[in-house]
């Protein structure tokens, strides 16, 4: 199995649009936090990773799905889960995954915005 969590932070941590987005006081994380106090905040977690491809009964790729939680304040100063998921959708597809879903949630504090999007792609080792 590849190690997706490493992976996921490369690709996130390499664009400088979504650094520029997040600012000093955002951050990206591998795991959902108890509680979301900082903002604004991008969460990703490998949600699934299965064989694909057999050969000989040996499976000759992954299959990997990633859930990525995007949160922000509803402040000007801050930016939309917009803005930040258009970025990482165009990070994604130009690394040839597939966005599966894309939905805005509501939050129980009106003040933050909460967006999730599911990415999948399969990995082959010929």
């Amino acid at each position: 199995m590849l190690n997706m969590k490493k992976y996921y932070l490369t690709l996130l941590s390499s664009s400088s649009d979504l650094a520029t987005l997040l600012g000093q006081n955002g951050e990206i994380l591998s795991a959902y936090p108890e509680e979301v106090t900082k903002f604004p905040l991008v969460v990703y977690e490998d949600s699934n990773q299965r064989d694909v491809a057999f050969s000989d009964n040996l499976p000759q790729g992954t299959a990997a799905s990633v859930r990525i939680h995007i949160f922000t304040k509803v402040l000007t100063d801050y930016p939309t889960t917009s803005a930040i998921g258009n970025v990482i959708h165009n990070l994604f597809r130009g690394d040839f995954w597939t966005c599966t879903a894309n939905t805005e949630i509501d939050d129980v504090d009106d003040s933050v915005k909460h967006r999730i999007m599911d990415f999948t792609r399969e990995f082959y080792s010929f």
